[in-house]
């Protein structure tokens, strides 16, 4: 029996065109994004019709997925290279692909201004960043979604798969979310963080300040996934624990990272820097 390809290739078409007529966007990363853009469409990509997001590929081109129904993705390495705003672009590409805004939408908060595409995009229920002057709506979209997270907690298990799955990503939150305002949505970081399963919601925290992100800290065994890039020892073997390779600590191998699910660990290239870059 013919299996039927899950990438819309109208989407397809809209992002390579993107990339390939960004004016602010010197050939080199073009063609590096289209690169990365045309492995999203392998076959494992597109005959996998689950809500598994791809963080990277590993050294034979195979792609590596994040199960967003089992926990929650963190994304870390040293201050650089845009992890905090575009961390994401991978994961987003590789889901925007795959499934319609009925299916699937993202919250997108960040410290710094996130790719274009992914703020304009119609599956972005809502995207905002941190920059001076941006604060107050930076915290009117996160009382928008504790809305609808506290929305989702009243609806039975029909009524939400009624609902598109939602991912809520945050970029460096430590940066942009004091004390005071931790206790004021503490029930809303609550109910995403320990009770996203069962609500249809994922959180991918992307962040350059692993020591300080209390997102991680505070949650931290509701993670099942992590992906890790140059970093310092403490950092590495917390979240990776062993089998912790030197060049993790080399900036020459910076666009090499760790992808650990669950006790497997793989060495992976994630494209998410070209591809932000493409779609910026």
């Amino acid at each position: 029996m013919r299996i039927i390809m899950a990438i819309n290739q109208h989407t397809y078409g809209e992002i390579r065109q993107y990339i390939k007529n960004n004016k602010y966007v010197d050939e080199q990363y073009k063609e590096e994004a289209l690169h990365a853009l045309s492995l999203l469409t392998c076959t494992q990509v597109a005959e996998n019709t689950s809500m598994q997001a791809v963080v990277g590929f590993n050294d034979s081109n195979v792609p590596l997925f994040w199960d967003m129904s089992e926990g929650n993705l963190l994304a870390t390495r040293w201050t650089g290279f845009a992890m905090n705003y575009m961390g994401c672009t991978t994961v987003l590409v590789s889901l925007l692909l795959r499934f319609t805004k009925e299916k699937f939408q993202y919250y997108l908060f960040s410290n710094d201004l996130a790719p274009n595409y992914l703020r304009r995009n119609e599956h972005c229920a809502g995207s905002v960043n941190s920059f001076p002057y941006w604060e107050e709506d930076y915290f009117l979209s996160l009382e928008h979604l504790s809305v609808e997270l506290n929305y989702r907690n009243t609806l039975s298990e029909d009524e939400l798969n009624m609902k598109p799955f939602l991912l809520v990503i945050f970029g460096n939150a430590c940066c942009c979310i004091s004390n005071k305002d931790i206790e004021r949505f503490r029930e809303m970081f609550s109910l995403l963080l320990r009770q996203g399963k069962r609500l249809h919601a994922a959180c991918m925290i992307m962040t350059t300040r692993f020591e300080d992100e209390f997102l991680y800290h505070e949650y931290k065994e509701t993670f099942s996934c992590f992906i890790v890039g140059k970093t310092d020892q403490k950092t590495a073997k917390e979240l990776l624990k062993s089998n912790i390779p030197d060049w993790l600590y080399d900036a020459r191998y910076r666009n090499f990272f760790i992808f650990q699910n669950k006790e497997k660990q793989v060495q992976t290239q994630t494209y998410y820097f070209p591809l932000g870059i493409g779609l910026r």
